[in-house]
């Protein structure tokens, strides 16, 4: 309900446009780097606080997670 656009779509429209979407996933010694590319959506993607969640991979605890929004 609080994504701008996306008020009143059910489960599996979210699901096509922000979950399925692609990205790059590489490794680099402790840290997991998702890179998104340029995408329709992902103004609504950079606009979650991802600052304020966790960068700890559950069952990794030395791996951060990195987000790369392109």
């Amino acid at each position: 309900k609080e994504l701008r656009g996306f008020e009143d779509c059910d489960a599996p429209k979210l699901f096509r446009h922000l979950v399925r979407g692609k990205a790059a996933i590489s490794v680099h010694k402790n840290e997991v780097r998702v890179t998104f590319p340029r995408h329709a959506h992902n103004p609504i993607l950079r606009a979650v606080p991802w600052h304020l969640l966790p960068d700890q991979i559950p069952g990794i605890p030395s791996a951060r997670l990195k987000l790369v929004f392109k």
